[in-house]
């Protein structure tokens, strides 16, 4: 999920992230720090007090605790060509256009984010799931990109002594399924290890049509569509002179491949809801954690409608933000910021 304030989801992922590498950039700069040393640390900001009528901050002081028990034991080192989070995974900057200038930084506690990724929500859901886990960390991360949840999951859990995981990453981009397995390699994490899928993910199995973008580390909000020629315009109305075929992985079939799995993160542009309903039985019987990014107000509340009725637990939420555009292509072409649900399942995870 990427944060944005009031910005058009035509700007795009990348835009999004480079405003706030900017942001990450002028607070060190306004601190009198440089950058590439290691003294060029985040620190957790204090909760300002505040209205929940102003500010809707999705999870409580408590949940905050979770990020002490992740807490690296020694300071963390800056690596060149890196942007390193508070849990020491790093993320190479040609992976994702706009964070050229966070080289050799090392971020702090992402409370109330991270600076350029995601919102504490997100990462507390992640922690959660985690902290659970026992004795081995499984988990499946649905339109990975780059594969952050599962590579942060992975370390998350060493920080707790869980060394074995076994993890599933999908993605449908060439591009980013290169930059998939290349983050796992820089986190020492061998791919032939784990289940990395080259695919989309829908209900059934099947091929669908896939844009063919310029620069993948510039494009984070492609989807698969049925039919798409020359110069087809997509769900948020952009226009791509060549698509090509993908595969589709069905999300029951991934489900099955594991008895039971601690963390499935699902981030697909506005499927989130149609993917979860046509594998519901097996999420009720086999997930104990589900972290979602909703891409619009009725993904959002048709989600929780789904779980409700099943019975899960909404243990955090934020919602998505838009601004009205009248004759917009879809709802999720008028999302500013994306949403995250966090969704523990009673039956399996006390």
């Amino acid at each position: 999920m990427a944060n944005s304030e009031n910005i058009d989801r035509s700007e795009g992922f990348a835009a999004r992230i480079r405003r706030h590498a900017r942001r990450v950039l002028a607070m060190l700069a306004a601190s009198g720090r440089s950058v590439p040393r290691q003294e060029a640390l985040i620190p957790p900001q204090p909760a300002a007090p505040h209205s929940p009528y102003q500010i809707y901050r999705g999870y409580t002081d408590a949940d905050l605790g979770l990020f002490e028990r992740f807490a690296p034991g020694a300071a963390l080192r800056p690596a060149a060509g890196f942007l390193t989070n508070f849990l020491g995974a790093r993320t190479r900057l040609s992976c994702v256009q706009g964070i050229e200038g966070a080289d050799r930084m090392v971020l702090g506690i992402p409370v109330p984010n991270d600076g350029w990724h995601s919102d504490a929500v997100e990462w507390i859901g992640l922690l959660k799931s985690v902290a659970a886990a026992r004795g081995c960390f499984t988990a499946m991360e649905l339109g990975a990109g780059w594969g952050p949840w599962v590579v942060d999951g992975a370390i998350a859990a060493r920080r707790l002594g869980i060394n074995e995981t076994r993890l599933c990453a999908v993605e449908a981009d060439a591009g980013h399924f290169g930059f998939l397995l290349q983050h796992f390699r820089d986190n020492n994490l061998e791919p032939a290890a784990h289940r990395l899928v080259h695919a989309a993910v829908g209900t059934e199995a099947g091929v669908a049509r896939w844009p063919k973008v310029a620069d993948p580390a510039a494009d984070w909000g492609s989807r698969p569509q049925a039919e798409a020629g020359p110069n087809a315009v997509d769900h948020i109305g952009r226009s791509f002179a060549e698509w090509t075929d993908v595969e589709v992985v069905p999300f029951a079939g991934l489900l099955r491949e594991q008895p039971a799995w601690d963390l499935v993160h699902v981030d697909v542009q506005g499927w989130e809801a149609s993917l979860c309903a046509g594998a519901a039985a097996l999420l009720d019987t086999r997930v104990r954690w589900l972290v979602v990014a909703t891409h619009d107000a009725k993904l959002h509340g048709d989600l929780i409608d789904l779980m409700f009725h099943r019975g899960w637990v909404l243990e955090n939420e934020k919602p998505p933000r838009f601004e009205w555009q009248q004759g917009a292509r879809s709802l999720l072409a008028m999302t500013t910021q994306d949403g995250t649900q966090v969704w523990r399942n009673p039956m399996l995870a006390a």
